[in-house]
């Protein structure tokens, strides 16, 4: 089926009849503000981010908005019959990359086609024109939200004074930043790049809890024995997420005892390459390569793992994957890097290990495959973490309520957010830790 993007509604309906008409069908749609989030990606999967935008979406309609999504490349049909609301328009926005110039006069059609009072943009960078094409179409508010991991081993620092001076006047028209982690705040603030308000609201997830019948079904599917422990990362395949560490670490595990499977899913460039390593390793038959799957968590995945891998080389921001594991009740065992220690918290609901440590991470596996005990009492301490503090419909609020937010200085959401939910750069208010 050819994937579309929304056109203008006459056009729109004499190709595809009024039945195809999902977005902004809704006549009372027209006298309602809304919010335009721009993101550089390509949707083609329910995954977590996918999972945010459909419950923003519904908690911005709650208040009376609607919302347009921008993406950078096609969207299928999956995730547009997911997200698929009267208040919700799809447009497909090209070439994203920093500074934005490349999709600049496409962006300002789209401003003025819909009129947002609020614009938002992610990923790719908060250094691009966007603030000010959405300023001089009449946005009220800027947000840039901030999901963003970094490479390996970078310390952030300010910019030189001439880049300094560039990236504020880019940015002087954001209202704020939302990072999804202590960890993206703090980094990002070092750079100086804007003077604007920086909060945190961390990621969340459907928590759900373990299904033994999706378990059964999953296994069953792969082939999967219902003896074995089951090991399961989930991750784009590139060197970033530190599959080939995850690998080395198998084949050390592996020469130590049976019982044990090794599961990967997802697809990337690499995936051929990690293919023929584990075949090089002599442990291909140990380990499963499911490739893209449209939606993990619903398809079983979690339930039929139980211990969960996280080795990733670059400094995570907020993985989703890892909160979707703890959802699930898998104690997991991470790279003390970036974002991760925020989620696992070492020796309760789960294990940090170094960055590319495959010994490390065997030695993690090889004290959770000898306490059953410990493995459940890991995993349930993570599911607590998700029930207190990362349920996606409280975290899809806390940004509709930043958004929706008159104010426009540094005590902006002051009185709809918990203090724990926030964390303003150079403000008075500091997060509550437990």
């Amino acid at each position: 089926m050819t994937v579309l993007v929304e056109e203008d509604r006459n056009e729109f309906e004499d190709r595809l009849g009024p039945s195809m008409l999902r977005t902004g069908a809704n006549p009372a749609s027209k006298n309602r503000d809304r919010l335009m989030f721009v993101l550089a990606l390509s949707p083609h999967k329910i995954g977590g981010v996918e999972k945010f935008l459909k419950f923003l979406a519904a908690a911005l309609d709650s208040a009376g908005w609607d919302t347009v999504l921008c993406f950078d490349g096609p969207v299928s049909d999956v995730f547009r019959a997911y997200v698929d609301a009267p208040n919700v328009f799809i447009e497909r926005l090209d070439s994203q990359a920093p500074p934005g110039f490349a999709c600049a006069g496409e962006l300002w059609r789209l401003l003025r086609k819909h009129k947002p009072r609020i614009f938002v943009y992610a990923f790719g960078g908060a250094l691009r024109i966007f603030p000010w094409l959405a300023k001089m179409a009449g946005c009220k508010q800027v947000f840039f939200n901030d999901h963003s991991s970094r490479p390996k081993g970078q310390s952030s620092r300010p910019l030189i004074l001439p880049k300094r001076i560039i990236a504020r006047i880019l940015t002087a028209p954001l209202t704020a930043i939302i990072s999804v982690a202590e960890f993206t705040r703090s980094t990002g603030d070092a750079l100086c790049v804007t003077s604007a308000p920086n909060f945190v609201v961390q990621n969340g997830i459907e928590v759900h809890g373990s299904d033994l019948r999706r378990r059964a079904e999953f296994r069953q599917k792969f082939g999967l024995s219902n003896k074995d422990i089951l090991i399961t990362q989930v991750a784009w395949m590139v060197p970033e997420k530190g599959v080939e560490h995850m690998l080395r670490a198998a084949a050390l595990l592996l020469r130590k005892r049976s019982g044990v499977h090794f599961l990967f899913v997802g697809q990337g460039p690499l995936l051929e390459q990690y293919e023929r390593l584990a075949d090089d390793l002599g442990i291909r038959k140990s380990v499963t390569f499911t490739g893209l799957m449209i939606n993990p968590t619903a398809e079983g995945v979690f339930d039929a793992s139980d211990i969960y891998c996280q080795p990733s080389v670059w400094q995570e921001a907020c993985p989703l994957s890892v909160l979707e594991a703890m959802s699930a009740k898998l104690p997991v065992i991470a790279s003390n890097t970036g974002g991760l220690p925020e989620l696992v918290q070492d020796g309760l609901s789960g294990i940090l290990v170094p960055v590319g440590g495959s010994e490390q991470i065997c030695a993690a596996l090889e004290l959770l495959l000898a306490d059953s005990h410990l493995r459940r009492r890991m995993g349930e301490a993570g599911y607590q973490l998700t029930l207190d503090k990362h349920q996606i419909d409280n975290t899809a609020r806390r940004y509709a309520d930043i958004f929706l937010s008159e104010v426009r200085t540094n005590q902006i959401a002051k009185e709809v957010l918990p203090a724990r939910a926030l964390v303003p750069v150079g403000s008075q208010y500091n997060e509550q830790r437990d």
